[in-house]
């Protein structure tokens, strides 16, 4: 592959891409506000989509290179917003994430820092050999932990949770061994469970992993098994046991329906009513009913497979999916190191993110907020979205020529073309009968 055949898909592909999303966006958070308090909420969205533009334009117009030159100053103003976020940061539904900003807007630093930190990865291995051992994992392990350990104290703990794939993405586009993710992949599988019995989980954290856990679904089930236990019941002592045990598990279930288990009770109601094609836009019985929360934000994949159904949703996912192969595609054809590693932190970024989202509003996962990128109403996620397509760009203008995708390994010596050269010399003077035949 040439690097023009792999930069092929970038003038036309990112931008309706990105365009399609948007225009999806603003299509379905009208479908979800249309009649409610939050009418007419699509022309602010418009408006955080204009207000993205210019740092859109100014990442591109940045340059590859000062970008680079900058990454460690940017990431520290990243940090430092996070820092004083926990300080001065607008307190609302008991997290300290937001900064008010003009005209009403609010600004998360846990969003801005995830381009931030991209930069500072791209950065520190710019011009290191691929990791080898462990003691070259440090310096990026910490870039990532410090801003995670930040929007944990908020407390977002599926936002820090985002910032591992853009940290394993980098790494692996870097060269480091495969051994890593193994050994890394195993302390995930310990720490987690202990991780739940630790306080490093909030209590509504616990319990929405309860909830996932211990679905609405099976809770009725058991609430009809007990039923069908009372009344096949042989005698009248035994029936009466049955019933209050099934009395029990319904109280179980209703308060698991009005607690931490109804956002994902509404969205798995709403995505499977959705059928094939949907109920048709603004026609969702969920949606229009007002019964599914948040589905102007977290929750709006919900509200588009309600009224698109099987068909939107499928179409969503391949737009995500197309966005991050344009992504890789530029990455594969840029011949700087630094802007190859941001590529790809740009696609680990959108993507798993697109991903996680969707998952949670099937029930895949358990609830945490996380937007869907260029979809959701919310504008710190659009800044952060168009800074990583500004970076993107400003990959794609410094692609000259075409350099293998991933850095070769340290202990794999690259050809030297003066050794090469000088091995050649005797051969050249022999057959010119100026030296002797090797």
């Amino acid at each position: 592959m040439t690097a023009r055949s792999a930069t092929l898909p970038f003038p036309w592909a990112m931008p309706v891409l990105v365009l399609a999303l948007i225009a999806l966006g603003l299509l379905f958070v009208q479908s979800s506000t249309a009649g409610t308090r939050l009418d007419g909420l699509e022309g602010r969205q418009l408006q955080m989509v204009l207000a993205s533009l210019p740092i859109l334009i100014a990442f591109a117009a940045f340059g590859y290179r000062r970008l680079a030159r900058n990454a460690f100053v940017l990431y520290g103003i990243g940090v430092l917003s996070l820092v004083a976020v926990l300080v001065v940061g607008v307190h609302s539904n008991g997290a300290r994430r937001w900064f008010d900003g003009p005209m009403g807007f609010r600004v998360q630093p846990s969003e801005v820092m995830k381009p931030l930190l991209v930069l500072a990865l791209a950065r520190w291995l710019q011009f290191r050999e691929a990791p080898e051992r462990l003691r070259d994992l440090v310096v990026p392990l910490l870039l990532a932990a410090v801003p995670a350990a930040l929007v944990k104290i908020e407390p977002d703990l599926g936002t820090a949770l985002l910032y591992v794939p853009i940290l394993a993405a980098i790494l692996w586009a870097a060269g480091a061994r495969k051994r890593f993710f193994a050994g890394a992949f195993l302390v995930v599988a310990v720490a987690a469970p202990a991780a739940y019995f630790s306080p490093f989980l909030a209590d509504f954290q616990k319990k929405r992993v309860q909830t996932f856990f211990k679905s609405v679904r099976e809770k009725s089930g058991e609430v009809d098994d007990a039923r069908r236990a009372a009344s096949n019941a042989p005698n009248e002592k035994v029936r009466a046991r049955e019933t209050a045990r099934a009395d029990a598990l319904q109280a179980q279930l209703s308060d698991l329906k009005r607690g931490e288990g109804y956002q994902s009770h509404c969205a798995q109601t709403s995505i499977g009513s959705g059928g094939w094609l949907g109920k048709g836009l603004g026609q969702g019985p969920q949606n229009r009913l007002e019964y599914l929360p948040a589905r102007h934000t977290d929750f709006v994949f919900a509200v588009i497979a309600e009224e698109w159904g099987f068909a939107g949703s499928c179409g969503i996912l391949v737009l995500f999916c197309l966005l991050g192969l344009s992504f890789l595609s530029v990455a594969a054809g840029t011949r700087d190191r630094f802007s190859r590693l941001v590529c790809v932190g740009a696609a680990a970024c959108l993507v798993p993110q697109a991903f996680a989202n969707i998952a949670m509003a099937s029930g895949l996962m358990p609830v945490t907020g996380i937007p869907l990128p260029f979809v959701s109403h919310g504008g710190s996620s659009l800044f952060a979205s168009f800074a990583l397509l500004g970076m993107v760009v400003a990959a794609a203008r410094s692609q000259r020529n075409h350099e293998p995708f991933l850095y070769p390994r340290p202990n794999v010596d690259p050809p030297d073309p003066f050794a090469a050269r000088v091995a050649a010399e005797p051969v050249r003077d022999a057959a010119y009968g100026r030296g002797p035949a090797l």
